[in-house]
C-alpha cells in the first residue's frame, strides 16, 4: 500500500503540482504561515485534471481531515493573498 505524505512551500497565488490518491482513505489537510489574505483551498479531480472541485478551505493556520477516493488528482491552491508565506501539506 502507497503512503501520500507531501510538502509544499507556497509564496504566491498558485497551485501545487498534481498528485494521485494512492488509496481511498482519510488525508490530513495542514497549512502554518503568513495567509496574508488569501484563502488556501484543498482540490480533487475525478477525471484526471479535466475538472477541479474544492474539497475544504483554509483562511489561516489549520487541519483539516477529509476522504479521498483513489485515483483522483488532488492538489492545494492559494488564491487572494498579498505576500504569503505557507507550509502546506496532505497526509495519509
Amino acid at each position: 500500500m502507497s503512503v501520500l505524505s507531501l510538502d509544499f512551500s507556497i509564496t504566491s497565488n498558485t497551485s501545487t503540482k498534481v498528485c494521485n490518491v494512492p488509496v481511498s482513505t482519510k488525508y490530513m489537510f495542514f497549512a502554518v504561515g503568513s495567509f496574508d489574505g488569501g484563502c488556501l483551498s484543498l482540490e480533487a479531480s475525478p477525471d484526471n485534471g479535466v475538472n477541479w472541485f474544492t474539497v475544504d478551505q483554509l483562511l489561516s493556520a489549520g487541519r483539516l481531515i477529509r476522504y479521498l477516493v483513489d485515483g483522483e488528482k488532488v492538489r492545494i491552491s492559494l488564491t487572494g493573498a498579498t505576500t504569503p508565506n505557507i507550509s502546506a501539506g496532505i497526509r495519509q
